[in-house]
């Protein structure tokens, strides 16, 4: 899921688009409006972004967030559920992981994990 203006209008339009390769994912965000969504965040100060989803939002899940704040940077952020718990708080296992600041091409790279990296192996690599 992504988010980018459309035809100059100043509303975010929401995207949904399921892949299967990590290529598929370099190709959206290598043909994402980059200038004209940076115009628009520093002017509204709301800016789209990119949302990645490995498995099912109620069950097991890792979801990479990156969110463009600059040319070629953004925050890339890691949420993974092993176990969603009663009522998503008791007997849950969940590990979060905030990457700071990347570049484009480091946030490629770690959204390869959802291809190649199982939802266990990410909650086991980042677990505290």
């Amino acid at each position: 899921m992504y988010d980018h203006r459309i035809g100059g209008g100043e509303e975010l339009v929401g995207h949904e688009k399921e892949v299967s390769t990590h290529q598929d994912v370099c190709q959206i965000i290598d043909n994402y409006p980059w200038a004209a969504e940076l115009a628009w965040f520093k002017k509204l100060g709301i800016g789209g972004g990119f949302n990645f989803l490995l498995g099912d939002e109620n069950s097991q899940y890792a979801h990479y967030q990156f969110v463009p704040i600059d040319a070629d940077v953004g925050f890339l952020t890691l949420s993974v559920v092993l176990k969603p718990g009663v009522f998503k708080l008791f007997g849950r296992k969940s590990v979060s992981k905030d990457f700071d600041m990347v570049s484009i091409a480091e946030a490629k790279v770690k959204l390869n994990d959802l291809f190649t990296s199982s939802i266990a192996t990410l909650y086991n690599r980042y677990q505290r």
